[in-house]
């Protein structure tokens, strides 16, 4: 399925996203050398800039319409995902090196479940127009009517 427009920058940063979950996931061999390092820090850089900010927009924007069309479910493990992702973050700020590979693993299997079936859901239930609101809208605008 082509990817709506609306939804074509988010599936842009889902590519860094799986190079990075590539990278982070293979220094499981070796948490503390210093390429894994320096792929930690890396990753909370982009964390900030990119990621961060990505997971957001999707919260305000496309989790709750999904949700108030009745698709709760899909849009909660997103949010589950989510939030793993942050703890994960979160670990390595902490300086745990092992949270690196675990945070690999965890992205890459959250933008599939995002491109496999979350984006192809939401192109489903929303036509073109439509979804391009709700990734204008926000979750805090009760008037919103999708």
């Amino acid at each position: 399925m082509q990817r709506a427009e609306s939804l074509r920058g988010l599936s842009r940063e889902h590519h860094e996203a799986l190079v990075l979950a590539r990278r982070a996931s293979a220094t499981a061999t070796d948490p503390h050398a210093a390429a894994a390092q320096a792929q930690s820090r890396h990753l909370l850089e982009r964390w900030t800039q990119q990621f961060a900010p990505h997971f957001a927009l999707e919260e305000q924007t496309l989790l709750p319409a999904l949700e108030r069309a009745g698709h709760g479910e899909p849009a909660a493990l997103a949010r589950l995902q989510h939030d793993a992702l942050r703890a994960l973050v979160e670990r390595l700020r902490q300086g745990d090196a092992l949270a690196l590979a675990l945070w690999g693993d965890a992205m890459d299997i959250h933008v599939r479940f995002e491109e496999r079936i979350l984006f192809p859901l939401a192109q489903t239930i929303f036509n073109p127009s439509e979804l391009t609101d709700v990734m204008k809208s926000s979750a805090a605008d009760p008037s919103s009517s999708i």
